[in-house]
């Protein structure tokens, strides 16, 4: 099922190449029953390994990472992205899900996205988007892990925020 992950064309760093087979052996293991195959994609260029992951009914649960070659990964969901660098653990970043460096965090990021363990809270203003991204733990509580947004002028307003809990393992994610 996930072998399109590995048939990339073009030369991956060792960094590219263990985040396209993490990515596929999560794949293989969960094998997501609302994962579109046919819709979801990687390209291997100059800038990099780019994965996106499309949610079979739900297009806003896109998820894309992306693999440069500065030793750096971002992973994007929603309105949201996070940012993974070489550097992270000697810097003592920590991460709410167990991990020994970026690349195991950058595919621990994706599972859980996978899998319901992340909700992304998203507020509309009329001078941006402010988010909040919740790691849901073992207890199923919800714990803040990333706040974030975008400034500049947005039409639009929300005094509740719209909620999106990643899951392509069960039909209806807000469930």
């Amino acid at each position: 099922m996930t072998s399109w992950i590995l048939e990339v064309e073009g030369a991956l760093n060792p960094e590219q190449r263990a985040v396209a087979e993490g990515l596929a052996a999560i794949l293989e293991r969960l094998n997501p029953p609302h994962l579109d195959v046919a819709g979801s994609s990687v390209v291997a260029d100059a800038n990099g390994l780019h994965v996106t992951l499309l949610h079979s009914n739900r297009p806003e649960l896109r998820v894309d990472i992306v693999a440069g070659g500065g030793g750096e990964i971002v992973v994007s969901y929603g309105e949201e992205h996070e940012h993974f660098r070489s550097e992270d653990a000697e810097a003592g970043r920590v991460w709410p899900f167990p991990t020994e460096d970026h690349i195991q965090a950058t595919l621990a990021l994706v599972e859980c996205l996978l899998t319901g363990r992340i909700e992304l809270q998203v507020w509309k203003r009329p001078l941006g988007v402010k988010t909040r991204s919740y790691w849901i733990n073992e207890d199923g509580q919800a714990e803040l892990f990333l706040r974030g947004g975008t400034a500049g002028p947005y039409f639009g307003w929300s005094r509740t925020p719209e909620i999106y809990r990643f899951d392509y393992t069960r039909p209806d994610p807000s469930q």
